[in-house]
């Protein structure tokens, strides 16, 4: 006899409960061919993101330039420079006037003599946003022998022609066991337009990239979400000003009314209407086009006639709130508010004021990455490079330092500077708050502050003159100290008979 068993009733996944793990005929069906996101990012896929996204910032108008280059402007300013944390004053001043000499100027910071730390720190911004990765390499000036910064971009890191199976190379890096970069791999060309690779350990070179998922490897272009998106709105521009070009151009029609005859217009036998350079007016008199709309003199039409001017209506206002979505979605793929981007006339009040709160945040977030990817690793080998050629001394601590970023984002000077300094007298923030809200140091201020009140009091007295003398609209006023109010309580007042 056979046994007989009960059906396996358990759900199966594409049974279950979460809707959108379910085939549906109402989408389009979804392609994901690995969840690795190593192998997501592959190198056909960078590179064609990465040459589709430098098509759109050559050809791609305004907003893409000011999504680059001004997001660049407002996280970078004109640098962030670096501050020591050292007790010897002395030896801070000095390390940060040789900073601002030496990394200020192209030919002792840039290899190719092209940037100074300023100007490197907006391309390293830009290169993130179009290329999405890029890299400095720390090396020496042959004729010098003094450490200099060179560039590359996105394009120039790869595994070229070269494929060893047996190393763990992916998409230009050597990667360990934890997927750690243990070298870099640079593309170029000989004299002869021929592909030469250089591998550099990963000690000398800062990557800069921008890292979305946990196990990617190479960063992607800022824009790979809405690339499709760039391209359709640059296609309806050009369509539309196709369209505003012809309209331009007015059109003239004459219409008639409608008569009970079978010689119709498209009729059978009957010729389609037809543009016409001269117009019959009602005597039989035919005159031109030009005539006709000449001032000064008044023609008459047949009767049933009426002469009309076609104009395009186009631009709709379907178009333009379509146009002003793609807008929105561009910028919103930055992490930026597209009224920042591209059109703040229309906030106001508390809108702006958390629009400004909130691009803060995401300009502080991107000063951070370019101080762990490339200034912070970039000032310690500098500063070990001035101390081992006798610029500076070694003392303890030489590598404690933090970073001066440039002025905070604000739209109300007045309103803002007042309710910090209120904060400040009460306690809730301190001066390296206060300071660090226009991108000052705190004790470079204070120390500057009791200098110059320092040198007003020598010059004062080296003059023989008194503060009322110096400083006349500030001239002292005696006050009668305050009497006791208990006092004049308990005091009987003269009564004056």
């Amino acid at each position: 006899m056979r046994a007989i068993s009960a059906p396996d009733l358990t759900l199966s996944a594409m049974q279950g409960s979460f809707q959108g793990a379910e085939f549906s005929r109402d989408r389009g069906y979804i392609y994901l061919p690995t969840l690795d996101t190593k192998k997501e990012v592959d190198e056909w896929s960078r590179l064609e993101l990465l040459k589709r996204s430098r098509f759109i910032y050559n050809s791609g108008g305004g907003l893409i330039h000011r999504a680059v280059n001004g997001v660049a402007r407002m996280v970078v300013g004109t640098g962030l420079m670096p501050y020591p944390l050292v007790k010897n004053k002395e030896w801070s001043r000095r390390v940060r006037m040789l900073y601002s000499s030496r990394c200020g100027s192209a030919n002792t910071f840039h290899l190719g003599k092209r940037f100074n730390t300023g100007q490197a720190q907006r391309a390293i911004i830009r290169c993130k946003i179009k290329d999405g990765d890029g890299a400095a390499v720390l090396a020496r000036d042959e004729e010098t022998n003094r450490l200099r910064i060179a560039l590359y971009e996105s394009n120039q890191i790869g595994n070229g022609r070269k494929h060893e199976p047996n190393k763990r190379w992916h998409d230009g890096v050597l990667l360990d066991q934890h997927t750690a970069a243990q070298a870099f791999r640079f593309l170029g060309t000989n004299d002869r337009n021929q592909e030469t690779t250089v591998d550099v350990p990963a000690e000398n070179v800062l990557f800069f990239a921008n890292y979305e998922r946990i196990n990617q490897v190479r960063g992607l272009t800022r824009f790979y979400p809405v690339l499709n998106k760039v391209l359709d709105r640059g296609e309806i521009m050009a369509a539309l000003t196709k369209g505003i070009k012809v309209a331009s151009h007015i059109a003239y029609v004459i219409e008639e009314a409608a008569q009970q005859t079978s010689n119709v217009a498209g009729a059978g036998g009957a010729l389609a209407p037809r543009p016409q350079k001269f117009i019959e007016t009602n005597d039989g008199k035919k005159i031109s086009l030009e005539q006709f709309l000449m001032g000064g003199e008044a023609w008459g039409l047949k009767p049933g006639q009426t002469f009309k001017m076609v104009q395009s209506t186009n631009p709709s206002q379907n178009v333009r709130e379509h146009l002003n979505d793609l807008v929105r979605d561009v910028a919103l793929a930055l992490d930026y508010f597209p009224e920042i981007l591209w059109n703040i006339i229309g906030l106001g009040g508390a809108n702006m004021r958390f629009v400004q709160a909130d691009t803060q945040s995401k300009i502080e977030e991107e000063q951070e990455d370019l101080v762990d990817q490339f200034l912070g690793p970039h000032y310690i080998a500098w500063l070990r490079d001035m101390i081992e050629h006798g610029e500076i001394e070694d003392i303890e601590g030489w590598e404690n330092h933090a970073w001066l970023a440039p002025a905070r984002l604000t739209v109300d000077f007045g309103r803002d500077g007042k309710l910090h300094i209120e904060q400040y007298k009460r306690g809730m923030i301190t001066m390296k708050s206060l300071y660090g809200f226009r991108g000052e140091e705190w004790q470079i201020e204070i120390d500057q502050y009791l200098d110059e009140r320092l040198y007003i009091k020598e010059g004062v007295e080296a003059r023989k003159l008194t503060w009322e003398e110096a400083y006349p609209e500030q001239r002292q006023q005696t006050i009668e100290p305050a009497k006791d109010e208990e006092e004049e309580e308990d005091k009987i007042p003269e009564v004056t008979p």
